[in-house]
């Protein structure tokens, strides 16, 4: 977990703002969907920690509870080792956690309330205290305290103004008509699921122009824009190592001719860059 930069905005009423960051250098909110988003794919995480860090070592639990979408643990892990000074984190020490997903997941089920244990979770590590501890274990032995499930809620809706992309219906059009109506990558028809996908994004200096653009299905954009899927300065498909055993490995090494006819070298380039590519 790392302070966040002072342009972002995950709770803008917070004096000490936080993000989850991952290792592509993507924001993700403290949330546990964030938490999920950020981690899901693999990887450890290197959190700071304070006044509990010394007693930390190696194979302990770090437990997470989530203000939302409902306060509870709802994550947990295992300490790598003892924690360290990290020269980039504000916390005076850091610990590395391996997440445990086998038991991440049955939180996602039977997530422990706060009303179970009553012990306050300020923003960093801190020891349980024996109700906490006696409420876990019983929770390991698959006794669940009960708990409020994650409620579903009408949507409610109202009337903003908002101020509209100019130019998307146009580059959208135009960049199927380079890409001859297919995903640039799976090559896919539906158009229902092809969406314009910038490859310098536009609150970077992107523009809406074919050179600048592909044409992906609704998947594989949200991955180009994360950097899980990227395309190198010569047209070639890169599956980040995270999700190569997933079925899109198959576009790993792919070439792209269209690719290579329509989009700028150099903003393939800053996108693989920007994404630090695994």
């Amino acid at each position: 977990m790392y302070p966040l930069n002072p342009k972002s905005k995950v709770n803008p009423k917070s004096k000490e703002r936080y993000c989850l960051l991952d290792d592509r250098g993507n924001e993700h909110p403290t949330s546990l969907e964030g938490f999920m988003d950020c981690y899901s794919t693999g990887g450890d995480a290197s959190w700071g920690v304070y006044n509990e860090g010394p007693d930390l070592k190696k194979g302990d639990y770090i437990w997470v509870h989530f203000a939302l979408p409902i306060s509870a643990i709802c994550a947990v892990g295992r300490v790598l080792g003892p924690a360290f000074p990290h020269p980039s984190h504000r916390a005076p020490l850091t610990v590395e956690i391996r997440w445990d997903w086998d038991l991440t997941y049955r939180l996602q089920e039977h997530p422990i309330p706060y009303a179970a244990h009553r012990q306050t979770a300020p923003v960093s590590v801190r020891k349980m205290n024996s109700k906490t501890l006696g409420v876990v274990n019983k929770w390991l032995n698959r006794k669940y305290p009960p708990s409020k499930k994650f409620a579903s809620k009408k949507v409610k809706f109202k009337t903003v103004e908002v101020e509209q992309r100019q130019g998307q219906p146009e580059f959208r059009q135009a960049l199927l008509v380079a890409y001859k109506n297919k995903c640039a990558i799976s090559s896919c028809s539906v158009r229902d699921v092809l969406q314009a996908a910038h490859i310098k994004a536009v609150k970077n200096g992107g523009t809406h122009s074919v050179n600048n653009g592909l044409i992906l299905r609704a998947d594989i954009h949200n991955l180009f824009d994360r950097g899980l899927i990227t395309i190198s300065s010569k047209s070639i498909v890169k599956v980040h190592k995270d999700i190569r055993d997933s079925h899109y490995r198959t576009f790993h090494g792919k070439e792209l001719p269209l690719v290579a006819k329509n989009a700028s070298k150099t903003a393939l380039a800053y996108h693989q860059r920007s994404h630090k590519s695994g």
